[in-house]
């Protein structure tokens, strides 16, 4: 008996189950799994690809990935054990409001918007799409460490995940970023 009765549970709950997820197709469109943000996936890139465009850390220094998703990636640059700052890279696609802080902004990094975000942050907008942003940790950085370190991103590998030709046309006017901290410069 106790056989049939194991074979009978098993049963009716494939049984349930079917029905359940019969009864759910109308929802899928509420189901997770095929956008960020209401983009599809397709148009968001992958964490993944931001991770070899991190800048390469200094001699006594750590760079840790500590999270990676569609759209962002993030990583903490370590000294002697401390967390010295925040890394990160976001696909602004997913969260258009975050470009409107670079609207008015009137500093320029390698051609791109640069805004400080308190005493602790700076971010730039690369090809009106990628959002850089290094946040002091503990005793923090200067504005100009930050910047720096934003510098050494590869801000022209960043612009041309976008695809070739919209890369060239996301590109400044009359900028060609070098990967130096002398193309920083006031808006005009």
């Amino acid at each position: 008996m106790a056989r049939t009765l194991r074979w009978g549970v098993g049963l009716l709950l494939i049984v349930s189950l079917s029905i359940g997820a019969f009864l759910l197709l109308p929802f899928r469109a509420w189901l997770p799994g095929g956008t960020v943000a209401d983009i599809p996936l397709s148009q968001v890139v992958n964490g993944t690809a931001f991770n070899r465009l991190f800048p390469e850390p200094e001699k006594g220094d750590q760079l840790v990935f500590t999270q990676e998703k569609r759209g962002f990636s993030e990583a903490r640059l370590k000294h002697g054990g401390q967390v010295k700052a925040l890394l990160a890279i976001s696909d602004v696609t997913t969260t258009p409001e975050a470009r409107s802080k670079f609207e008015a902004s009137e500093r320029r990094l390698q051609g791109w918007p640069l805004v400080e975000q308190g005493q602790q942050a700076t971010a730039v907008l690369v090809a009106d799409r990628f959002q850089v942003k290094v946040i002091g940790q503990g005793d923090g950085l200067e504005a100009e460490q930050r910047q720096a370190l934003i510098g050494q991103f590869n801000l022209r590998g960043l612009a041309a995940l976008k695809g070739e030709s919209a890369s060239r046309a996301a590109l400044p006017t009359g900028e060609q970023p070098t990967g130096n901290l002398s193309a920083m410069e006031p808006a005009p």
